[in-house]
């Protein structure tokens, strides 16, 4: 009676291990999504996972593991577990023909792109002699947006241009309305010479004009921590640099609600596909997010020296309003600065003090100059 009992029992477990084994992924759908693939740091969030199992069979046992970062944190659930801050765990039972949805709230706590790591869900029979896996591979990652500090965190002059943004007074010069002459400089228009007054002079002067709200800024952000070294790791140097990407968040933030076109140009690796960041010059809203996007994709690791992006753009760039925002000044930055202004552009730059607004300096002067 015992050896038939055995006999039974073996029989059971090794047909029900087969059942599972052919069967346990048959009709089984797994989907991972977010409530928002676009937020700000420090906002909270909602991961929502869908489970169908469309089969008569019951799937006894379930776990399902996802990948995260460890600057999201989810918040406390029965079934969940997060193993070492990185992987979000769960385990549970899906009856015959069921379809659980399950909603996860979590804080994003640190600016970032974030690609979201594939889902594994293994299941099998009752004693797991059998163990099936489901891999899901979601197709967006999360954009993490830097907070932008306040406007008076920026300590601007007033006689900078970006200056001139925030009192709502642009820069596009306007024939229409003139304000004063200059000295000609390489790369000024013919047109805009004032002959009557060269005459008078003896020399050739440009006719100054005030402005209107047309113009295009372009920021070039430097990722790097000191001239001497590409190494940008390390917790004082990291939160440095955080400071000044959340410094670049305030400039663009305060650009592109004024309503004019706004550019950001790095020597920065982007963390979504590796690139050199650069956004090139638009307004509006769509471009506010790609702005915004970009920097959440910053990483501090450049992808050349600083001042060959400007050699680059001193080549092909006239008539524009150019914002330089560094750490650090060398001599090879400022020649190219000194060439940017030669080809008829207005240039600036915003130096980035470690973590406190009070040490703060712009250069640049007369936004003429």
């Amino acid at each position: 009676m015992i050896m038939q009992f055995l006999l039974a029992f073996i029989i059971v477990v090794l047909a029900q291990g087969v059942i599972y084994g052919m069967l346990a992924l048959r009709g089984l759908a797994f989907s991972c999504r977010m409530a928002h693939s676009r937020v700000f740091e420090g906002e909270q969030n909602e991961l929502t996972e869908i489970i169908e199992n469309k089969k008569l069979l019951p799937l006894l046992w379930m776990k399902v593991e996802t990948r995260f970062s460890d600057t999201i944190l989810f918040t406390k659930n029965d079934n969940t577990q997060v193993i070492a801050d990185v992987f979000h765990r769960s385990v549970l039972t899906v009856p015959p023909q069921c379809r659980i949805k399950r909603v996860y709230k979590f804080v994003c706590t640190k600016r970032g792109y974030y690609p979201l790591g594939s889902a594994t869900v293994t299941t099998g029979d009752l004693l797991g002699l059998t163990n099936k896996t489901l891999s899901y591979v979601p197709e967006k990652g999360l954009h993490v947006y830097p907070v932008p500090l306040k406007i008076t965190a920026l300590n601007l002059p007033s006689r900078s241009f970006l200056g001139d943004v925030i009192v709502k007074r642009f820069f596009l010069p306007d024939p229409f309305m003139p304000a004063g002459i200059r000295d000609y400089v390489p790369g000024d228009p013919q047109s805009s010479i004032n002959w009557k007054a060269s005459a008078k002079t003896s020399k050739l002067v440009v006719q100054k004009c005030d402005y209107t709200a047309d113009s295009k800024l372009l920021v070039f952000f430097n990722i790097d921590y000191s001239a001497e070294s590409w190494d940008n790791t390390g917790p004082v140097k990291s939160n440095s640099l955080e400071y000044a990407v959340q410094m670049l968040a305030t400039v663009l933030d305060i650009s592109i609600n004024s309503g004019q076109q706004t550019a950001l140009y790095t020597n920065s690796v982007s963390a979504r596909d590796g690139r050199e960041i650069s956004v090139p010059p638009a307004n509006g809203i769509m471009q506010r997010e790609e702005l915004f996007a970009a920097m959440a994709e910053i990483r501090f690791l450049r992808t050349r020296s600083f001042h060959t992006v400007l050699k680059d753009a001193a080549g092909e760039k006239y008539g524009f309003d150019i914002l330089i925002m560094t750490r650090y000044m060398t001599k090879e930055i400022r020649t190219e600065m000194d060439l940017l202004r030669q080809a008829g552009n207005k240039v600036e730059a915003l130096l980035i003090p470690d973590l406190s607004p009070k040490h703060l300096a712009v250069e640049g002067g007369d936004i003429d100059g």
